[in-house]
């Protein structure tokens, strides 16, 4: 009956432990979405940061939709892990869902996308409002003012949409671009909307256009290459990411160019930090990654 006795008490003593956090260390990754490569890269950089380390990786993507973040910030919290890494849907919103880890003891760390509110050990990320004045630098170069100009933002209240339009317009000008639109981040609304403008110029024979990200570029690509009067090989079309398919459409001369971060490189810095702050070493706010233009 003792031996029992004691078999019960330990086997308590493990669900106690479970139920308190003291399972398998975790970090939590809050992605906006993985239907974009781009996620996927800070994922694997992420990934071989924690490697051989004792921490779990646990990944949730949000198709860019701010309530499912939101919901699935709140289960990382409620699971317990012992750190986010957190990609914001929305810069605004999300500052609620950062307060609730707050009030938890669970330190965040924002990846890629900065959030307006709550406390962040760190922010790991490419100088957005930069790569926007490189973009519009090489656009100016290439178009001269001649032809119609489009802008291609992100997905509204998304830090990185917001930084890169503001670079981009500093340097361009906001009175020279016939239309700045929103296309979310998507190849399929980047080529909707461009085929919208094309219509509304009048069909011109060239245009210029920046995507906030590839994905919109290269939309905007396949708008031109089905209309029948604009010529690709007379416009300009620049992207944000360097993903796989940007740079073929590079090397084919459809792409003019892309700004490159380095999504990995994100990944990895941002596990870094992560790893350090909860070893108890101190953490940059800011944490940069550096940025070029891919041309042909």
């Amino acid at each position: 009956m003792r031996k029992l006795f004691s078999a019960l008490l330990a086997i308590m003593a493990v669900v106690t432990l479970a139920a308190c956090g003291g399972g398998t260390p975790t970090i939590g990754f809050a992605a906006s979405t993985f239907t974009n490569p781009f996620f996927n890269d800070i994922e694997e950089g992420i990934q071989a940061a924690l490697e051989g380390t004792e921490y779990e990786l646990v990944s949730l993507g949000a198709d860019n939709d701010a309530a499912t973040q939101a919901s699935q910030i709140e289960d990382l919290i409620a699971q317990g892990v012992d750190l986010i890494l957190l990609n914001p849907v929305d810069s605004t919103t999300v500052g609620t869902q950062i307060q609730m880890a707050n009030d938890e003891g669970i330190p965040v760390i924002t990846v890629d996308r900065s959030a307006d509110s709550g406390e962040v050990v760190s922010h790991v990320a490419s100088d957005n409002v930069l790569g926007g004045e490189i973009a519009a630098e090489h656009l100016q170069d290439i178009c001269g003012g001649d032809y119609p100009v489009l802008e291609l933002t992100g997905q509204a209240g998304a830090s990185a949409a917001i930084d890169r339009s503001a670079g981009f317009q500093s340097v361009f000008g906001a009175s020279n671009i016939d239309q700045t639109a929103t296309a979310s981040w998507s190849r399929t609304e980047g080529q909707n909307v461009t085929e919208d403008f094309l219509t509304a110029q009048g069909n011109p024979e060239a245009v210029c256009i920046f995507g906030a990200n590839d994905e919109m570029a290269l939309g905007a690509v396949q708008a031109i290459l089905a209309n029948s009067v604009t010529d690709l090989s007379m416009s300009a079309v620049i992207g944000f990411d360097a993903i796989p398919d940007a740079l073929q459409s590079i090397a084919d001369g459809e792409l003019s160019a892309t700004v490159q971060q380095q999504p990995v490189e994100i990944g990895r810095l941002a596990a870094e930090a992560a790893l350090a702050h909860l070893a108890g070493d101190s953490v940059e706010a800011n944490i940069p990654v550096p940025l070029a233009l891919i041309t042909e």
